[in-house]
């Protein structure tokens, strides 16, 4: 008990002397933890590569393909548009398709006006990209068939509960032919088309959609649509019937209703689908400041950009 009282007597001394020992040894260890731990790693140096980017869909009027070039961290102005490049597509019997040169470059990317829509093609395709001072790059696709579907559509058939209420939604029910065998990815689209004040048409907008949880199903919000992949379930005939869905219900009493709408289903290569999913993950990043950054798919052979094909079928919703 002596002992007990003698140490509750000197305890304040006690804490004061070790908070004094902590601080003589954290002053008495900056040095060291200077020299010894901080250490400056130097970046390795950067060969600037070709970046480039072209994605074309079947029904397609315009070939737009962006293209840069790579920098380093360190390099305050970052990548920077390549004018100068002459962009090559070929089929797989080395026939020039078209080709973008300087004259093509616009704004920030090369553009072609097509004399009639791109067309489904079969067969893999190739780009070939070369620019002064860059080594050539190269990337090859092929353009997946164009997607069968039914669906199912019900007027204000889906209510949504928010913080704001609850609100009511257009559902869908989608059910798309599977290819048999193979992975399939889709990008799913509702379109409205508007008119302005004298009565002319306006372009397609693409309305907002929800899904409830399905694992075959992504909110892409860089395309501002759905992609439904089967990808574990390719096996599977059924793996792409039941997809269910909601999107904004314009109903008699809004002001300025769309004067139609459509479904619009987009196939996908597994390149492109690839790339769609992870530049989403990569630019919505997260609350994490530490974990490790997503990586963007490329099928380029610099390893930046994409070149990707896809088909679409539209059809009108009633």
């Amino acid at each position: 008990m002596a002992l007990f009282f003698l140490n509750m007597k000197h305890s304040s001394s006690y804490l004061t002397l070790i908070q004094f020992l902590l601080i003589i040894l954290t002053i008495s260890s900056c040095g060291k933890f200077a020299e010894g731990v901080v250490h400056e790693i130097p970046f390795p140096e950067h060969t600037p590569r070709l970046a480039a980017t072209l994605i074309v869909n079947d029904e397609d009027q315009e070939l737009v393909a962006m293209v840069t070039s790579s920098a380093s961290v360190l390099d305050a102005e970052g990548p920077q548009f390549v004018q100068d490049a002459i962009v090559t597509l070929t089929e797989d019997n080395g026939q020039a398709l078209y080709s973008l040169t300087q004259e093509d470059f616009s704004g920030e990317a090369y553009k072609l006006m097509l004399e009639d829509v791109f067309g489904y093609q079969e067969g893999e395709l190739t780009v070939t990209i070369d620019a002064p001072g860059f080594e050539q790059i190269t990337a090859t696709n092929t353009m997946p068939p164009k997607p069968q579907f039914e669906f199912v559509f019900e007027s204000n058939g889906d209510t949504i509960n928010s913080p704001w209420g609850i609100y009511v939604q257009d559902a869908f029910t989608l059910n798309i032919e599977n290819n048999g065998g193979t992975a399939n990815h889709y990008l799913i689209h509702v379109d409205a088309l508007f008119t302005d004040e004298l009565g002319d048409t306006l372009d397609w907008t693409p309305d907002y959609l929800e899904a409830r949880p399905d694992p075959r199903i992504t909110n892409h919000r860089m395309t501002g649509g759905l992609i439904v992949s089967d990808e574990s379930l390719a096996s599977n005939e059924n793996s792409l019937s039941e997809i269910n869905f909601s999107a904004k219900s314009w109903g008699e009493n809004t002001e300025n209703p769309p004067v139609s709408r459509r479904l619009r289903v987009v196939s996908l290569s597994p390149e492109l689908a690839n790339f769609y999913l992870t530049a989403d993950a990569h630019l919505s990043g997260g609350p994490d400041f530490f974990a490790e950054p997503t990586l963007i798919y490329s099928n380029f052979s610099s390893g930046f950009g994409c070149f990707g094909l896809s088909s679409q079928t539209v059809l009108e919703i009633d």
